[in-house]
């Protein structure tokens, strides 16, 4: 898509196959925002109903509580039973573009459970608890393939613009958008029938998407124009446009702070935008290519995936400086954060694998392999 005297590792191409091949600027884009996901994690030993049950999970197993109905039926998520309370599994979802496919790993022991079928080249993914949905884009087949959590099954597919890459879901409004870099458009689908409703224009190829709910807005990277659009998505309008670094590809918020994080691949940096009005406060450098980014707002850190670096910045978000840089696997693209565990989950492009850090100390806990190719990842 670029064309550069750039080394062959500076920027890598979405395909990872011509990423091995292509000689000139190559790039890609990751899904920075972490998510919720929950499924089944049998236990060994436990109290039992009469229907096969367990009352309570075990001590010390990795889950969620979540509200599975009435009492007298299956729970929802096939896990831990008792009255309206069923304890699920935490899981990670990983989108293999090269496969066309995404792996179900379940995070307490780091093991693919599931693989599911999607379209051609996905990518991005983004996650709908209300609605128990998972969405992820299909880049090469121009829709987004929609699935239960529940079982995870596709439920549906939804035709959107060309080439779409990132992805964001706002619950409160019941929208999920999608930034179509071919055409230059974000899509904007109804979650509650997943049909489509509005196109915005934004050109300058949109990449990279996440969404401030409780302002009311969607930030989308630009990556030929080197900006930020941002959407109201109370009207799904455009209100503004953020002048960033070069070649911006992720983006994530913190409604908290009032900040988004914006990588930019081309500058090797990383641009801290002020939400409450829009204006860039600082860049903070980091390690080479800068793809992925996710925020632990709990412990104040960012996470960045340096695809040229084979590593993952650790990044202080009260003094925006770089704490230490973490060996990952080759060609890093997507990053997801587990709070609650201490736990960051980076997808290797190249290595086909799945890297598990360890935030107490920043180091690797576990490698767990994946399909072909993994770029967006999300997590409970």
């Amino acid at each position: 898509m670029f064309s550069t005297n750039e080394g062959p590792r500076k920027h890598m191409t979405p395909y990872r196959h011509s990423a091995k091949t292509v000689g000139g600027k190559r790039r890609m884009w990751s899904l920075g925002i972490a998510a919720a996901l929950l499924s089944v994690l049998a236990p060994a030993a436990a109290a039992q109903d009469s229907a096969g049950h367990s009352s309570t999970p075990p001590s010390g197993a990795n889950v969620k509580q979540v509200n599975s109905g009435s009492g007298g039926g299956p729970d929802r998520c096939g896990g831990w039973w008792h009255g309206s309370q069923s304890w699920c599994a935490r899981q990670a979802y990983v989108v293999n573009q090269g496969a066309n496919n995404v792996s179900v790993i379940n995070t307490g022991t780091n093991n693919v459970t599931r693989t599911i079928p999607v379209g051609a080249a996905p990518f991005g993914i983004a996650l709908d608890h209300t609605h128990r949905r998972a969405y992820v884009t299909n880049h090469a087949a121009d829709s987004v393939s929609v699935i239960n959590t529940d079982n995870n099954r596709v439920t549906g597919t939804v035709p959107v613009g060309t080439g779409p890459f990132g992805i964001a879901v706002d619950e409160r409004r019941k929208r999920a958008y999608v930034a179509n870099e071919t055409d230059g458009t974000v899509s904007v689908i109804d979650t509650t029938d997943n049909t489509l409703t509005d196109t915005v224009n934004t050109g300058g190829s949109p990449f990279g998407i996440a969404v401030d709910q409780g302002r009311k807005r969607a930030y989308v990277t630009n990556i030929d124009s080197d900006t930020v659009s941002v959407i109201n998505t109370a009207t799904d309008q455009i209100s503004a446009t953020i002048t960033v670094g070069t070649t911006p590809v992720a983006v994530a918020v913190d409604e908290k702070s009032g900040r988004a994080y914006v990588s930019n691949q081309g500058s090797d940096n990383v641009s801290v935008i002020n939400t409450v009005n829009n204006t860039v406060v600082t860049s903070i450098p980091v390690q080479s290519v800068p793809f992925g980014v996710a925020l632990d707002p709990r412990n104040n850190r960012a996470y960045v995936a340096g695809q040229g670096s084979d590593t993952l910045s650790v990044i202080n978000t009260t003094t925006n400086a770089v704490l230490t840089s973490v060996p990952v696997g080759e060609a890093p693209v997507g990053v997801a954060v587990d709070p609650s565990r201490g736990r960051v989950y980076v997808t290797n492009l190249l290595s086909d694998n799945l890297s598990v850090v360890n935030t107490a100390n920043n180091r690797v806990v576990a490698t767990v392999p994946v399909g072909t190719g993994p770029a967006g990842v999300a997590v409970d």
